[in-house]
């Protein structure tokens, strides 16, 4: 964060404060564009060109920070607060000038939104998982069964905390809460990150979290007679549902039948490793890039991965195979050239794929249909796409990834670069 934006940024949020001269009285019957409050600091409301500047300074802020670590509902907190205090609705400052009550709530701004992130263990419910094979870590995320050594790592620091007897009792209910939870004996995901609020250790630790699940779910179709994979509270349950169908005519034909629909057992890390084992998918080397710093090659595969593992447990045919078909194009199409897209991206995966000359043609053929079926998906609302294409355009994607990934010359290129030159001498051969 540049200190000359940041002090750019406060001047335009002192200029706001300073404008605000008249704090309106909230009435009955009367209708405001925004109204915020603090506990013990009164209610604003603004309207207008009021409410409009409010919003400008806010995003100004907003993109001076332009940190993950601070979240834009904490900014927008700490802003309040610092317009509340400066105005003194309930009188509590009066002894103090608005000037002098202006430029301390801005000092404590500035000290706020710069301040020193803290380190978040973020315990994030993880369904669909299996208990067998935990722990384990993958990338930055480690999978484990949230049990009583968790919680008496809260009750240690909650215990040991010294404060007024108000946090004490609200420390208490929170440890008392915790032993009481669903969240016990479940699996979840534990991640370490660095941010100033919790809103924003819980934005990050999702985001990477995320990201996790979907590489880990690319694999997941890829393990003998796995039918589960893992996911996010709210995504992909598994229900029951009735269907009844009944026809008109003089013979009607009827059912009422049932549809499992989610996933079908428990996704088992043990079972990925034993595979991974067998088959050499590359899922260790995937689980070791997402620990690292990466060059734009492997910011390319773990793109592709992270889409085509969104398609595998898509319940929609049509958007599973938009997905792949993402998936595809992020993996080969890697210059910002938008000319001849479904040329190259046939042609590339061929050339990814194909043994011999006949081989390469029938895969370009193949990716030809499958990129028209696309465009219909995208342009007209086609829903339309059979098992078959869908079966077809996963496998391409799959394959093309697992190539890139592990076997030579991919497996040892360091950039993006490389694998385009690879490309345009095979096509030009």
């Amino acid at each position: 964060m540049s200190k000359a934006k940041l002090t750019a940024a406060l001047n335009q949020v002192s200029k706001f404060i300073k404008s605000l001269g008249v704090v309106d009285e909230i009435s009955s019957g009367t209708k405001y564009e925004l109204v915020f409050s603090l506990a013990d600091e009164g209610t604003l409301a603004l309207s207008g060109d009021e409410a409009a500047h409010y919003r400008e300074c806010l995003k100004i802020l907003i993109d001076t920070v332009g940190d993950e670590t601070i979240s834009q509902k904490a900014i927008e907190a700490l802003y309040q607060k610092a317009i509340l205090t400066v105005l003194d609705i309930q009188e509590k400052r009066r002894d103090k000038p608005f000037d002098s009550r202006l430029e301390s709530a801005l000092d404590e701004l500035k000290n706020s939104l710069t301040a020193t992130p803290s380190t978040f263990n973020v315990y994030y419910p993880v369904y669909g998982l299996s208990l067998e094979g935990l722990p384990i870590q993958v990338g930055h995320v480690q999978f484990c069964k949230f049990d009583d050594v968790h919680v008496e790592i809260f009750m240690k620091f909650l215990n040991e905390y010294e404060g007024d007897e108000n946090e004490k009792r609200k420390r208490i209910t929170f440890g008392d809460s915790i032993k009481q939870a669903d969240i016990i004996g479940k699996p979840v995901g534990l991640i370490d990150v660095n941010a100033i609020d919790i809103e924003a250790a819980k934005i990050l630790a999702v985001k990477e979290l995320s990201l996790t699940l979907d590489v880990i779910n690319f694999f997941s179709d890829l393990i003998p007679y796995q039918k589960g994979h893992i996911f996010l509270p709210g995504d992909n349950e598994t229900h029951i549902i009735n269907i009844p169908i009944i026809s008109k005519g003089e013979k009607p034909y009827f059912s009422f039948g049932y549809k499992v629909v989610g996933p079908l057992m428990p996704f088992s890390f043990q079972q990925l490793l034993e595979t991974n084992k067998k088959r050499k998918l590359g899922f260790l080397k995937i689980a070791n890039l997402l620990t690292k710093k990466r060059n734009g090659l492997e910011n390319r595969i773990i793109s592709a991965i992270q889409w085509a593992g969104k398609a595998t447990v898509e319940g929609r045919k049509e958007e599973s195979f938009l997905l792949y078909a993402i998936s595809l194009e992020s993996l080969v199409l890697l210059e910002n050239d938008k000319v001849e897209l479904a040329y190259r991206l046939r042609t590339r995966v061929a050339h990814l794929l194909g043994k011999n000359y006949e081989s390469r043609q029938k895969i370009s053929n193949k990716v030809r249909e499958l990129y028209e079926i696309r465009s219909k998906i995208v342009h007209s609302g086609y829903y339309q796409v059979t098992d078959a294409d869908l079966s077809l355009i996963r496998s391409y994607s799959k394959s093309c990834i697992l190539h890139i990934l592990n076997d030579r010359p991919f497996s040892s290129m360091k950039n993006v670069d490389s694998l385009v030159q690879w490309f345009n001498k095979k096509v030009l051969s």
